[in-house]
């Protein structure tokens, strides 16, 4: 109770200062039907009524907001920044809270997807370098006994990358498909056989 008897008078210290510095009838309006929640994570959270909620705005302008964060500033005594909910009471706070860990823990996984994906991509790119690089190193390349135990070294090679790449029983990625099928048209295109085959070999090879 203490702590709410706190932030209710150190609320109307900020709303008084504020009125004196900033010439806004609105804001004075929309400051006076605020009402402090909780200090939490340095933040001082307050909220509006849903019915009022749009007067928020006038409260989150840089000016205004700077404005007010400077007066919390000197009647808390610490640094604390203002967050607005919709809603005025300490169960609306929760409710808020707990979707933003639900959006944070969304973001999180598709950062850690597009992780994964720019790891697989390098790892393609890096499969196509093999490719190019085994092929310029073959000696008498011409001949199409060699081209063959290149193809076979490339199916390995292709093979093993699969199983990192692309696992079995993981979900049908289309990208990693795709830069399958360059793979596979840039052996063929280098072994001059048309990529069709280079694919059903792989198959073949891999027991499919």
């Amino acid at each position: 109770m203490q702590a709410e008897v706190n932030m209710s008078a150190i609320w109307e210290k900020v709303v008084n200062q504020v009125k004196l510095k900033v010439i806004h009838p609105t804001l004075w309006r929309s400051l006076e039907l605020v009402v402090p929640i909780i200090i939490e994570n340095d933040q001082f959270v307050v909220g509006l009524a849903p019915g009022n909620f749009h007067l928020s705005g006038h409260l989150t302008g840089s000016e205004h907001q700077n404005a007010i964060e400077s007066a919390l500033r000197e009647f808390a005594g610490k640094s604390l920044s203002l967050r607005i909910i919709e809603g005025t009471t300490i169960q609306d706070w929760m409710q808020v809270k707990a979707k933003d860990q639900s959006m944070q823990a969304m973001k999180e996984a598709a950062y850690r997807k597009r992780e994964v994906e720019i790891a697989a991509a390098k790892s393609w790119e890096g499969l196509l370098e093999t490719v190019g690089r085994r092929y310029a190193a073959l000696q008498l390349r011409q001949l199409p006994q060699l081209r063959a135990k290149y193809i076979e070294e490339m199916l390995a090679t292709i093979s093993d990358t699969m199983d990192v790449l692309m696992p079995e029983g993981s979900p049908k990625d289309e990208l990693a498909e795709r830069s399958l099928a360059r793979v596979i048209e840039k052996v063929g295109t280098l072994a001059e056989v048309p990529p069709a085959m280079i694919a059903l070999e792989l198959r073949r090879f891999r027991g499919k």
